[in-house]
């Protein structure tokens, strides 16, 4: 697709709202995204997107994101004045530009475009934010597939043997770390991880230092554009009085998977540093009364059980929203009560591969499901 423009605070609305859908119940809270692109808008900047075919062929290009999942803060402060951690030098955006400008120094180029690293209501506009306040321009696509990811293992650049390193990491008090080489990119993530806990919060991190010839095999084209546009649907069908998970469902090619209300929603202590996992039961209402769903995640949506029985799994996508208003919300901000639709899309095309599912399918979890496409279970379920 060309070049992206957005002036208006309900187009960069339309784009969070996308954004989060896209994300699968990851990628961060819209509210943050929303308050990085307002702010992009009062400094008097268009919020934008380019296609990566109009870049260079030799036009270097990293991705940048945050990294610390649902931990914060952290750390009396005794402790983080022993540490000489007594005043924060960057703010969460000033850390992606950080770890940007670090990755840029140690290697000796000059960037000159941001690709997205995943999908979500916060990592996409950090990745436009992080451009505009870089002065470069951001790409329409991402590197996970047009979704959020967990793990870094996961992009699509990793699937397609691409390596992770070099990588930079940056702390809020102002450390900075360059990863020249690593014994696997699994290994890169957690020693990423291991350095938001060290620094009691989320760090900025940059990686996939490509040239944009490189990236144009390795890129999910066009999610930014796709984001918008389900975005901007779910919107226009609440104004009109139609259906919004209907509307939805239409504007990814999608399936309604089930619709209830939350009755348990269980949030697990292990590595909460890290990620954010639970697990949400549903009690069936509107046409699937009698029934009950249960879906885990770990950030993500990755396994679901209709009936106590698996049902779709990643790497498919499979996202919650609440059921009057399509609005989407990320896993961990729905509660007990919520009456909520969950909806079904197909993977990229690479996750399904061989080596795609291996990463992302149930089996990676620690769960003996295997993976069987989205389309195949519905066709089983009756519903």
């Amino acid at each position: 697709m060309g070049d992206v423009v957005l002036r208006t605070r309900e187009e960069c609305e339309d784009l969070v709202r996308g954004l989060c859908f896209r994300g699968t119940g990851g990628g961060g809270r819209p509210s943050s995204g929303l308050e990085l692109l307002l702010g992009q808008l009062e400094a008097g900047r268009e919020i934008r997107w380019v296609d990566l075919n109009s870049l260079p062929e030799t036009a270097w290009t990293v991705t940048v994101a945050g990294m610390g999942g649902r931990a914060g803060g952290g750390g009396n402060e005794e402790e983080l004045a022993k540490l000489g951690c007594l005043e924060e030098k960057y703010d969460p955006l000033g850390l992606a530009v950080a770890a940007v400008r670090a990755l840029e120094e140690s290697e000796g180029v000059k960037v000159e475009a941001i690709v997205p690293g995943e999908t979500g209501g916060t990592a996409g506009p950090d990745a436009i934010a992080s451009a505009l306040e870089f002065g470069v321009p951001v790409v329409d696509g991402d590197y996970a597939g047009g979704r959020a990811i967990p793990e870094v293992p996961q992009t699509l650049p990793e699937l397609r043997g691409v390596p992770v390193c070099p990588m930079s990491f940056v702390t809020r008090w102002g450390d900075i770390v360059i990863l020249k080489e690593t014994v696997s990119t699994a290994m890169a993530d957690r020693i990423g991880r291991m350095i938001a806990v060290a620094s009691y919060g989320s760090i900025g991190f940059s990686w996939y230092l490509m040239q944009a010839g490189q990236v144009k095999e390795v890129m999910a084209r066009d999610t930014l554009s796709a984001a918008l546009h389900v975005g901007r649907t779910i919107r226009e069908a609440r104004e009109k009085g139609a259906d919004p998970v209907a509307e939805a469902i239409k504007a990814v090619d999608g399936w309604l998977l089930f619709q209830g209300q939350i009755t348990a929603s269980e949030v697990a202590d292990e590595e909460s540093f890290a990620f954010g996992l639970g697990t949400h039961t549903l009690q069936g209402q509107a046409g699937h009364e009698g029934h009950t769903f249960k879906v885990w995640y770990k950030n993500e949506y990755h396994v679901s059980w209709l009936d106590d029985k698996p049902f779709v799994t990643s790497p498919d996508c499979m996202i919650i929203v609440h059921r009057d208003t399509g609005e989407p919300a990320i896993s961990y901000d729905f509660s007990v009560g919520d009456q909520v639709a969950v909806i079904g899309r197909k993977a990229h095309e690479a996750h399904r591969t061989k080596e795609g599912v291996r990463a992302l399918g149930p089996r990676h979890f620690s769960f003996d499901i295997d993976y069987v496409p989205i389309e195949e279970r519905m066709k089983e379920s009756g519903l």
